[in-house]
């Protein structure tokens, strides 16, 4: 269903789109800055993981060095994501 690829936001309007989901209200976790700049287009928040490129290269909300820097808990109002000090 995908007819432009990353950095084109296509891809996550459209999976927010599928689940019913307000595009303000997702949160991109990326480790490429294509990709990055894809959720930054599509209206959402961005977490780069510098797993692949450098920290500095990655435009982002938050950077992290990977997903063991964060925690996440669902709640009933949705999802609080941390990052470990």
């Amino acid at each position: 269903d995908i007819t432009r690829g990353k950095p084109d936001p296509e891809p996550y309007l459209l999976g927010a789109r599928a689940l019913g989901v307000d595009p303000a209200a997702c949160v991109v976790f990326e480790d490429a800055p294509a990709g990055l700049r894809a959720g930054r287009a599509a209206g959402m928040r961005t977490v780069a993981l510098a797993t692949t490129h450098p920290a500095g290269e990655l435009d982002a909300d938050l950077v992290v060095e990977d997903l063991s820097a964060l925690s996440a808990l669902v709640t009933d109002a949705g999802i609080e994501i941390s990052v470990w000090d």
